[in-house]
């Protein structure tokens, strides 16, 4: 679960398609690894979410207002 590729996007008519996490560039980009597991967002999700590192399980008790301000918070949207 978490698999949606967050690192497709289009670029002046290109798609890029590597999926390594351009904040950490340690694993695979997905909704999981930005929101609960990214190193480089260890700060701000201990900041906004109350912990520095969250499992699937975790975030899903998240209330999605707190989800989108560490969203927003990455700038990666």
């Amino acid at each position: 679960m978490g698999h949606a590729d967050l690192n497709r996007h289009l670029t002046l008519m290109q798609i890029r398609t590597d999926t390594v996490c351009p904040l950490c560039q340690e694993d695979e980009e997905t909704v999981l690894h930005l929101l609960g597991e990214c190193s480089a967002l260890v700060v701000k999700r201990a900041n906004i979410l109350g912990s520095p590192y969250l499992c699937y399980e975790e975030l899903g008790k998240m209330h999605w207002c707190a989800l989108l301000r560490l969203a927003k918070a990455s700038q990666r949207f």
